[in-house]
């Protein structure tokens, strides 16, 4: 498409110069008056062709920017397919990888939150009951705790 406009515009760019040597060759009122008719419809599509040139260019650059998109659609669909949504000791919920998918990679879990966003984000352990995500500042309680609390007193 790009050969063409570019074409179009040089044949237009030529039709232009030749009325303009019309000009001066024939000085009859009646021919002037047709060249000068002939430039402004040849300028007239020439504006157009510089419009399509420009809506042809801004589309190839969105076509580029959604099959960026889509490519990064497709990773996370791969990467997210190795993790499952598992329950911990304590009940929370969380994204751990699958055991055929781990690889030479360590046993981690991600946080359901950032996973949800389209973002991977390892779980660090706080402590031996709470895992923590260092992007989102959730802190997530994995097990049960072993400290004894006195039940609050009813009203």
């Amino acid at each position: 498409m790009m050969d063409w406009i570019g074409g179009a515009y040089s044949g237009i760019k030529a039709a232009t110069d030749i009325t303009q040597s019309m000009l001066t060759l024939k000085t009859d009122a009646a021919v002037t008056t047709k060249v000068v008719e002939l430039n402004g419809v040849l300028l007239g599509l020439q504006s157009q062709l510089n419009s399509a040139h420009a809506d042809q260019t801004t589309l190839t650059r969105r076509i580029g920017e959604l099959e960026a998109e889509i490519a990064k659609f497709k990773r996370w669909e791969q990467e997210s397919s190795r993790y499952a949504l598992t329950q911990t000791e304590f009940g929370t919920l969380i994204y751990r990888i699958r055991p055929e998918a781990r690889g030479s990679e360590p046993e981690h879990s991600l946080c359901p939150t950032c996973f949800n966003d389209g973002v991977k984000s390892v779980l660090q352990r706080y402590n031996s009951i709470y895992m923590n995500c260092l992007r989102c500042k959730m802190s997530l309680q994995v097990k049960p705790s072993t400290i004894s609390r006195k039940p609050r007193p009813r009203v």
